[in-house]
């Protein structure tokens, strides 16, 4: 028999660490399958800006979505761990797979490039001499 899980409690919020110990970010949303006269299955957990502000405000959420859209169109969406990757939760949610082969790090890597390289001091040198 397979254990119930108290999502919220147990898997929302809590910081992803991949096989070889890095954060990947929070999870901020779960995917659930819905079957009809069945209860609900845990399909994947998310990890997505757009996916935690619309827990606060659908709209909210539709927003950052299409700013990030205006940003950078070529963008992928929300990181999707399948839940079958989800190997322990406690403190942390752990997962079985390398996280820099997902999108996790795809607006951190976008805003190193375009944003912190810029900067005076920033790595990419955009500091004028």
């Amino acid at each position: 028999m397979i254990e119930p899980l108290p999502l919220v409690r147990d898997v929302l919020d809590k910081q992803i660490i991949d096989c070889n110990g890095q954060r990947v970010g929070k999870v901020d949303g779960i995917a659930l399958q819905l079957w009809q006269h069945r209860p609900p299955r845990i399909v994947a957990i998310e990890c997505d800006m757009p996916v935690v502000w619309r827990r606060v405000s659908r709209r909210l959420g539709d927003w950052i979505e299409a700013l990030q859209r205006w940003l950078a169109p070529d963008m992928v969406g929300a990181t999707r761990i399948r839940f079958e990757h989800v190997v322990k939760s406690g403190i942390d949610v752990h997962v079985d797979i390398d996280a820099t082969k997902t999108n996790a790090y795809v607006w951190e890597v976008w805003l190193e490039r375009h944003v912190v390289a810029k900067l005076p001091g920033g790595s990419g040198g955009g500091e004028k001499k």
